[in-house]
């Protein structure tokens, strides 16, 4: 390894110049997907079902399966074998992300006092998801707002702050305008998991019953009737249609001492919310450990099934779905109906400019994606983000852009492709911002008109080992003598790793350890020797090492770098390795 070319390239590396559901509409001929989970009598996930085993029915007419795929959804347990590990990029290529959990807090269904079972129960999600999962919380009153993301800790430190706002009386009309807040943002959490397969789990000590509206003569009221919320069948059977189109699940967990009087009434309606979404309905008291468990076990896998719909059923509208197994003592979870959208009209692809602006994914175009930060220069409160990504399977990009969103969902910083970074099969977008959490989208067409779309939570901030701070971890391999990064290694020989260290005291000797370990404090696989070169400022160094992965077998690995001054280990940071081969 030529460690002068090494670290040029390496420098340039990290320090180098600057809502309604959403279905995209389907090209002719796609074929159509159903989303299914099969379980047993405790729990368990049938993990070798096959298409002979199924019958399907769309609106009573029989389909043929196409083809059936199990999709894993966890790294941890029986359903998937594997280290759980990060991922070392986001994709949008579905099945390749862990599962997606979506917590509805019904806060005005909680007293004052009563939260403990509701914050027990975040945590022992977060505790037992895997860091392949992503985790979100929403209360219906919006004071906690976390989209679902890698950052476990955002969402427990949130709930953690959670107080229940339920009055020491609930009237008929309050539960009703409760009931259509938590509907409202229901709908906004199906919009937002954009067809991504969602685990929706909502907390609340009851909903109103649907009741049809009685129109009064000569009522003054703005509905026309005595109710100021009224809560009618219809606004149900809407969230199930929703639901049906974002293939979603719905654990529907009751509080039952959530409230300071239990009202009778609230149990009806939250079951009639579970049957017509098809639901799981549990009623939690004392221990949460049981419910949790339960969703984690049951959605561990899941089927996708296709066939190839009529032109006609391709409406838009809600087709009624009958899929049933043969096997004895398989149950099936399946969505009551099938929402297909029409046929994309000739029209060109959309801009990635426009998919940034969007709460949708476009998955037509597979990509992976990752982001790092390192510092800019001394002093300076802004920090670099720079954010690599490619296709999938290898499609050259036609335009792509990058955008940072910060906590609030708003746009803080945007990046456009030019036709020299087009060229790049891995492409590169450098972006300055403020330090903070931002979630990057990387949105991109390719020339077939295929658009695609990934989502990542980032840490825009160096990392602290006192006294010194760390840039992220960069991983790559040796191109003819000179760094080139990877998002993940099939063929290559070598895997490189780089970090910067700042703010470096004169005289202060400056030491790394590289590694690579199947788990986070897991033992050394290999070690390597660092070489540490001059970084990007007067108090920064850079430290660089490889490893030979010839013989290393497919699968998740960690990268650490320890870093020691003056022989004191002050500070480590991490990443992924992908070999796929």
């Amino acid at each position: 390894m030529t460690a002068r070319c090494l670290r040029a390239a390496a420098l340039a590396a990290l320090v180098s110049s600057p809502a309604v559901a959403f279905a995209q509409a389907s090209k002719p001929g796609t074929p159509a997907r159903i989303e299914f989970r099969a379980i047993v009598d405790d729990g368990q996930v049938v993990a070798d079902l096959k298409a002979s085993e199924l019958s399907l029915k769309v609106n009573g007419k029989p389909k043929t399966i196409e083809s059936l795929s199990l999709m894993r959804s966890t790294a941890d347990g029986p359903a998937i074998a594997g280290t759980p590990l990060p991922p070392p990029y986001s994709t949008n290529v579905v099945g390749e992300h862990g599962r997606v959990v979506y917590v509805l807090l019904d806060d005005e269904s909680i007293s004052p006092g009563r939260e403990g079972l509701i914050k027990d129960a975040v945590r022992i999600l977060a505790a037992e998801l895997s860091p392949t999962d992503r985790l979100g919380v929403l209360s219906t009153q919006g004071t906690i707002n976390v989209r679902p993301g890698s950052d476990f800790l955002k969402v427990r430190t949130a709930v953690d702050g959670f107080a229940g706002r339920a009055g020491t009386t609930e009237t008929d009309n309050d539960s009703k305008c409760r009931t259509k807040k938590a509907l409202a943002a229901l709908g906004t959490m199906l919009s937002l998991s954009a067809g991504t397969p969602t685990t929706i789990a909502i907390f609340s000590s009851g909903m109103a019953v649907p009741q049809t509206k009685q129109v009064l003569i000569g009522s003054g009221s703005a509905t026309g009737t005595s109710d100021l919320c009224p809560v009618e069948p219809d606004d149900f059977n809407n969230i199930a249609t929703l639901v049906a189109a974002a293939s979603a699940d719905m654990y529907l967990f009751q509080v039952v001492d959530g409230m300071a009087v239990h009202v009778n009434a609230l149990d009806v309606g939250y079951e009639s919310l579970a049957g017509a979404t098809n639901g799981q309905f549990l009623r939690v008291q004392g221990n949460a450990q049981p419910g949790i468990s339960r969703l984690l076990r049951e959605t561990a896998a899941y089927y996708v099934a296709t066939f190839a719909p009529e032109p006609s059923e391709r409406n838009g509208q809600p087709l009624r779905l009958e899929l049933k197994a043969s096997r004895d003592k398989v149950k099936l979870r399946t969505p009551p109906s099938l929402v297909l959208p029409k046929e994309a009209a000739a029209k060109g692809a959309p801009t990635p400019k426009d998919m940034l602006r969007v709460a949708g994914a476009y998955h037509d175009l597979p990509l992976r994606a990752t982001s790092y930060a390192s510092r800019m220069t001394a002093g300076d409160a802004e920090v670099k983000v720079v954010a690599l990504f490619e296709s999938v399977d290898g499609a050259a990009f036609s335009a792509a852009s990058v955008g940072l969103f910060d906590e609030k969902g708003t746009l803080k910083k945007q990046w456009t492709a030019t036709k020299d970074d087009l060229a790049k099969k891995l492409v590169r977008a450098d972006l300055q911002a403020a330090a903070g959490t931002y979630r990057v989208r990387v949105a991109a067409v390719d020339a077939a008109g295929r658009a695609g779309t990934t989502d990542s939570d980032l840490k825009a901030e160096t990392v602290r080992a006192d006294p010194l701070k760390l840039s992220a971890l960069v991983i790559g391999t040796q191109v003819a003598g000179t760094f080139a990064p990877r998002l993940e290694f099939t063929t290559e020989a070598t895997a490189v790793g780089l970090v910067e260290v700042y703010d470096v005291p004169k005289g202060g000797a400056i030491t790394v350890q590289l590694d690579v370990a199947s788990a986070t404090d897991g033992p050394s696989l290999a070690t390597a020797e660092t070489q540490i070169g001059k970084g990007s400022g007067e108090d920064a160094l850079l430290a660089f090492g490889g490893f030979s992965i010839d013989t290393l077998p497919p699968g998740d690995y960690l990268m650490r770098a320890i870093v020691s001054l003056n022989g004191k280990p002050v500070g480590r940071v991490m990443r992924t390795l992908r070999k796929a081969k």
